[in-house]
Protein backbone atom coordinates (compact mmCIF):
# COMPACT_ATOMS: atom_id res chain seq x y z
CA UNK A 1 0.00 0.00 0.00
CA UNK A 2 1.14 3.42 -1.27
CA UNK A 3 0.87 6.02 1.82
CA UNK A 4 0.11 9.34 0.44
CA UNK A 5 2.23 12.68 1.62
CA UNK A 6 -0.32 14.53 3.82
CA UNK A 7 -1.41 17.64 1.94
CA UNK A 8 0.72 20.81 2.84
CA UNK A 9 -1.67 23.87 3.28
CA UNK A 10 -1.25 26.58 0.69
CA UNK A 11 0.58 29.21 1.28
CA UNK A 12 -0.90 32.58 1.60
CA UNK A 13 1.67 34.86 0.32
CA UNK A 14 -0.07 37.91 1.00
CA UNK A 15 -0.01 37.01 4.81
CA UNK A 16 3.66 36.95 5.09
CA UNK A 17 4.64 40.23 4.02
CA UNK A 18 2.05 41.72 6.38
CA UNK A 19 3.15 39.75 9.26
CA UNK A 20 6.91 40.65 8.30
CA UNK A 21 5.22 44.38 8.58
CA UNK A 22 4.09 43.95 11.78
CA UNK A 23 7.20 42.36 13.16
CA UNK A 24 9.03 45.57 11.61
CA UNK A 25 6.06 48.04 13.08
CA UNK A 26 6.59 45.99 16.40
CA UNK A 27 10.17 46.75 16.53
CA UNK A 28 10.28 50.09 15.46
CA UNK A 29 8.06 50.81 18.25
CA UNK A 30 9.96 49.47 20.92
CA UNK A 31 13.31 51.11 19.52
CA UNK A 32 10.89 53.97 19.85
CA UNK A 33 10.43 53.39 23.36
CA UNK A 34 13.62 52.68 24.93
CA UNK A 35 14.95 55.34 22.72
CA UNK A 36 12.38 57.87 24.78
CA UNK A 37 14.12 56.71 28.29
CA UNK A 38 17.74 56.84 27.29
CA UNK A 39 17.42 60.24 25.56
CA UNK A 40 15.18 61.53 28.97
CA UNK A 41 17.22 59.97 31.29
CA UNK A 42 20.81 60.77 30.01
CA UNK A 43 20.29 63.55 26.69
CA UNK A 44 21.17 63.17 23.35
CA UNK A 45 24.89 62.82 23.75
CA UNK A 46 24.86 60.51 26.71
CA UNK A 47 22.66 57.95 25.38
CA UNK A 48 24.11 55.07 23.76
CA UNK A 49 22.38 53.41 20.91
CA UNK A 50 23.58 49.87 22.07
CA UNK A 51 22.02 50.70 25.31
CA UNK A 52 18.83 51.96 23.48
CA UNK A 53 18.72 48.51 20.81
CA UNK A 54 19.33 46.46 24.24
CA UNK A 55 16.18 48.23 26.08
CA UNK A 56 14.37 47.04 23.13
CA UNK A 57 15.46 43.93 22.97
CA UNK A 58 16.94 44.16 19.31
CA UNK A 59 20.53 44.80 17.84
CA UNK A 60 22.30 47.73 17.20
CA UNK A 61 22.01 47.66 13.64
CA UNK A 62 18.46 47.77 13.47
CA UNK A 63 18.59 51.65 14.83
CA UNK A 64 20.39 52.37 11.16
CA UNK A 65 18.28 49.86 9.42
CA UNK A 66 15.32 51.62 10.80
CA UNK A 67 16.12 55.52 11.38
CA UNK A 68 19.69 55.02 9.30
CA UNK A 69 21.24 57.26 12.89
CA UNK A 70 20.73 58.37 16.17
CA UNK A 71 19.69 61.23 15.11
CA UNK A 72 16.53 60.60 13.12
CA UNK A 73 16.11 58.30 16.65
CA UNK A 74 15.78 60.79 18.50
CA UNK A 75 13.34 62.92 16.33
CA UNK A 76 11.57 59.92 16.29
CA UNK A 77 11.11 59.69 20.20
CA UNK A 78 10.30 63.11 20.44
CA UNK A 79 7.44 63.05 17.38
CA UNK A 80 6.06 60.13 19.59
CA UNK A 81 5.54 62.09 22.73
CA UNK A 82 4.58 64.83 21.25
CA UNK A 83 2.01 63.22 19.11
CA UNK A 84 0.81 61.50 22.25
CA UNK A 85 -0.03 65.19 23.74
CA UNK A 86 -1.61 66.46 20.93
CA UNK A 87 -3.92 63.12 20.71
CA UNK A 88 -5.04 64.58 23.92
CA UNK A 89 -5.26 68.07 23.23
CA UNK A 90 -7.09 68.20 19.79
CA UNK A 91 -10.48 68.10 21.56
CA UNK A 92 -10.93 71.92 22.84
CA UNK A 93 -11.43 74.74 20.90
CA UNK A 94 -9.23 77.42 21.03
CA UNK A 95 -12.04 79.92 21.16
CA UNK A 96 -13.66 77.99 23.84
CA UNK A 97 -13.78 79.63 27.58
CA UNK A 98 -12.59 75.95 29.13
CA UNK A 99 -9.98 75.62 25.90
CA UNK A 100 -7.27 77.20 28.62
CA UNK A 101 -8.56 74.88 31.79
CA UNK A 102 -8.49 71.89 29.63
CA UNK A 103 -5.12 72.77 28.30
CA UNK A 104 -3.40 72.68 31.71
CA UNK A 105 -5.39 70.19 33.23
CA UNK A 106 -3.72 68.25 30.26
CA UNK A 107 -0.66 69.46 30.53
CA UNK A 108 -0.69 67.88 34.26
CA UNK A 109 -2.48 64.74 33.68
CA UNK A 110 0.26 64.14 30.68
CA UNK A 111 3.64 65.37 32.45
CA UNK A 112 2.50 62.84 35.57
CA UNK A 113 2.30 59.66 32.88
CA UNK A 114 4.94 61.15 29.91
CA UNK A 115 7.63 62.91 32.39
CA UNK A 116 10.28 61.41 29.83
CA UNK A 117 8.95 65.08 26.87
CA UNK A 118 9.66 67.74 29.78
CA UNK A 119 13.27 65.68 30.61
CA UNK A 120 13.79 65.19 27.13
CA UNK A 121 12.82 69.21 26.90
CA UNK A 122 15.20 70.53 28.96
CA UNK A 123 18.19 68.43 28.14
CA UNK A 124 17.85 69.94 24.52
CA UNK A 125 16.46 73.53 26.09
CA UNK A 126 20.14 74.04 27.89
CA UNK A 127 21.94 73.26 24.50
CA UNK A 128 21.82 75.87 21.31
CA UNK A 129 22.61 73.79 17.65
CA UNK A 130 20.43 71.85 15.12
CA UNK A 131 18.54 69.52 17.19
CA UNK A 132 17.11 72.88 19.37
CA UNK A 133 16.27 74.60 15.83
CA UNK A 134 14.59 71.74 14.80
CA UNK A 135 12.82 70.78 17.68
CA UNK A 136 11.46 74.68 17.96
CA UNK A 137 11.15 75.42 13.93
CA UNK A 138 9.28 72.25 13.78
CA UNK A 139 7.33 71.30 16.57
CA UNK A 140 7.57 74.70 18.88
CA UNK A 141 6.85 77.61 18.24
CA UNK A 142 3.44 76.47 16.50
CA UNK A 143 2.41 75.11 20.00
CA UNK A 144 3.80 77.96 21.63
CA UNK A 145 1.54 80.12 19.64
CA UNK A 146 -1.33 78.23 20.46
CA UNK A 147 -1.12 78.37 24.43
CA UNK A 148 -0.77 81.99 24.08
CA UNK A 149 -3.41 82.64 21.69
CA UNK A 150 -5.68 80.40 24.14
CA UNK A 151 -3.85 82.29 27.09
CA UNK A 152 -5.22 85.55 25.54
CA UNK A 153 -8.24 84.63 24.90
CA UNK A 154 -9.16 83.97 28.44
CA UNK A 155 -7.73 87.14 29.79
CA UNK A 156 -9.57 88.66 27.83
CA UNK A 157 -12.80 86.69 28.77
CA UNK A 158 -11.56 87.64 32.35
CA UNK A 159 -11.10 84.20 33.35
CA UNK A 160 -7.05 84.50 33.47
CA UNK A 161 -4.53 86.22 35.32
CA UNK A 162 -3.41 88.98 33.24
CA UNK A 163 -0.02 87.59 33.03
CA UNK A 164 1.61 88.89 29.33
CA UNK A 165 1.32 85.92 27.01
CA UNK A 166 5.08 85.68 26.03
CA UNK A 167 5.80 84.91 29.85
CA UNK A 168 2.62 81.82 29.68
CA UNK A 169 4.52 79.05 28.04
CA UNK A 170 7.16 78.63 30.05
CA UNK A 171 5.54 79.20 33.10
CA UNK A 172 2.43 77.50 32.76
CA UNK A 173 4.76 74.21 31.20
CA UNK A 174 7.39 74.32 34.16
CA UNK A 175 4.26 74.26 36.53
CA UNK A 176 2.89 71.33 35.36
CA UNK A 177 5.38 69.20 34.61
CA UNK A 178 8.55 69.72 36.46
CA UNK A 179 7.44 68.41 39.36
CA UNK A 180 7.27 64.79 37.72
CA UNK A 181 10.20 65.43 35.50
CA UNK A 182 12.16 65.57 39.22
CA UNK A 183 9.80 63.16 41.04
CA UNK A 184 12.59 61.63 42.82
CA UNK A 185 13.55 64.45 43.85
CA UNK A 186 9.67 65.37 45.46
CA UNK A 187 9.39 62.14 46.72
CA UNK A 188 12.65 63.04 48.88
CA UNK A 189 10.94 66.00 49.67
CA UNK A 190 7.67 65.60 50.76
CA UNK A 191 7.43 61.73 51.42
CA UNK A 192 4.83 61.43 48.95
CA UNK A 193 4.75 60.03 45.63
CA UNK A 194 3.98 63.18 42.75
CA UNK A 195 2.32 60.52 40.05
CA UNK A 196 -0.29 59.59 42.88
CA UNK A 197 -3.71 60.68 41.29
CA UNK A 198 -4.83 61.84 43.96
CA UNK A 199 -1.85 64.26 44.03
CA UNK A 200 -1.79 64.76 40.38
CA UNK A 201 -5.63 65.71 40.65
CA UNK A 202 -4.86 67.97 43.42
CA UNK A 203 -2.29 69.78 41.44
CA UNK A 204 -4.16 70.34 38.34
CA UNK A 205 -6.66 72.12 40.66
CA UNK A 206 -4.21 74.33 41.99
CA UNK A 207 -3.01 75.08 38.41
CA UNK A 208 -6.42 76.41 37.68
CA UNK A 209 -7.12 78.44 40.80
CA UNK A 210 -3.41 80.05 40.17
CA UNK A 211 -3.31 80.72 36.54
CA UNK A 212 -7.10 81.25 36.13
CA UNK A 213 -8.93 82.49 39.08
CA UNK A 214 -12.10 83.65 36.75
CA UNK A 215 -13.31 79.97 36.71
CA UNK A 216 -12.70 79.09 40.25
CA UNK A 217 -14.98 82.64 41.03
CA UNK A 218 -17.34 81.69 38.35
CA UNK A 219 -17.88 78.50 39.50
CA UNK A 220 -18.41 79.42 42.99
CA UNK A 221 -21.28 81.81 41.96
Amino acid sequence: MTLSTPATAPTDERALPASRDHSRAQLRARLVQSAITQFATHGFEGASTRAIAEGAGAHQPQINYHFDNKENLWRAALEQLLSELDDLLSEPSQASDVAMETTIRVLVTFGSRRPELNQILIHEGANPGPRLAWLVDTHLRTRSQQLRSAWEHAVAAGIAADVPSDLVYHTVLGASALVYANAPEARLLFATDPTDPDQVQAHADAMVRLFLPGITQRNQQ
